[in-house]
């Protein structure tokens, strides 16, 4: 294949320059991904302490907490059927989450579910379309990079899934307890579906600065290393000029002398490379020619 260059400098200045440029780039994305991979590990450490706190909650709630509270309600210390900041687990996170929200503003932890009692807790169009997905694939938790009120956010959601206790409060009206009905006056049955995926619990994590730092990082990092590799490259030319292309072309101007007749200036060689054994090689075609043409003339 013929080369689009006249020149083997020309082209290997060309070669340098291309690979530096893809030496840069390849290191600047290994850099990006290096540094949005280590702040998504600890992303997920805060996420996987803040939802063992949450679970264990909900579980004391759950197994411990309302069991005691009905045992009250039924000894008759109170008129209540039922106390929400007791024995509703969705309550208590809910309540929980609204602090830590205001305490911990770089997070948001939000509680949804379709039909909620709560209209506070309607998912929006993000948490609508993990919830769909939490469905349609059948899995208990999503975790992904997404777009949240106009900024990127690293987004973990584990999936609501109603046991039959649920249905207490989340089943008919006709079965809901009167202080639940006082407190959101619900229109219709929410008719939670037992075993299937009905909302999630959602963690929401700024990362739009993260990957800005990402991206500057690539570039800054990537910039250097592909600039230290055509400097290093260029260093490594200039030798191949001194040490190489500009023997080759003396001992070009020295061929075109010798193949037009001029015979009397001696080929140089002051090296024992490759470079000089073709320059003694000239030399002798040129002494041979000379005495050729002294024997003929």
């Amino acid at each position: 294949m013929k080369s689009p260059f006249k020149s083997i400098r020309t082209e290997l200045t060309v070669l340098i320059i291309v690979a530096g440029i893809v030496v840069g780039a390849v290191v600047g994305y290994l850099i990006y991904r290096h540094t949005v991979e280590q702040a998504i590990e600890a992303t997920k450490s805060r996420i996987e302490t803040t939802m063992a706190f949450v679970k264990a909650s909900r579980e004391y709630v759950r197994k411990t907490l309302r069991p005691k509270v009905y045992e009250l309600l039924a000894a008759g210390c109170t008129n209540e059927d039922f106390i929400l900041e007791a024995q509703s687990s969705s309550f208590f996170t809910a309540s929980i989450f609204k602090m830590v929200n205001r305490d911990i503003p770089d997070m948001e932890l939000r509680q949804v579910a379709i039909k909620p009692l709560n209209p506070r807790n309607k998912p929006n169009d993000t948490e609508m379309w993990i919830i769909a997905y939490l469905q349609s694939k059948n899995l208990k938790e999503y975790e992904g990079i997404t777009l949240h009120k106009g900024r990127d956010y690293y987004v973990k959601a584990f999936a609501v899934i109603p046991k039959q206790s649920c249905l207490r409060c989340h089943g008919t009206l006709e079965a809901m307890p009167r202080a639940v009905k006082e407190r959101y006056k619900p229109k219709s049955d929410p008719n939670w579906p037992v075993g299937k995926v009905n909302g999630a619990i959602v963690i929401y994590i700024p990362f739009d600065e993260v990957l800005a730092r990402a991206r500057m990082d690539g570039l800054v990092n990537g910039g250097i290393t592909g600039g230290v590799f055509i400097l290093l490259s260029a260093l490594l030319l200039a030798i191949l000029n001194i040490r190489v292309f500009k023997p080759v072309d003396t001992l070009k101007e020295k061929v075109e002398k010798i193949s037009k007749g001029e015979l009397e200036d001696k080929v140089p060689y002051q090296s024992e490379n490759e470079i000089g054994m073709l320059a003694r090689a000239i030399e002798r075609l040129r002494v041979s020619m000379k005495k050729l043409m002294d024997m003929m003339s």
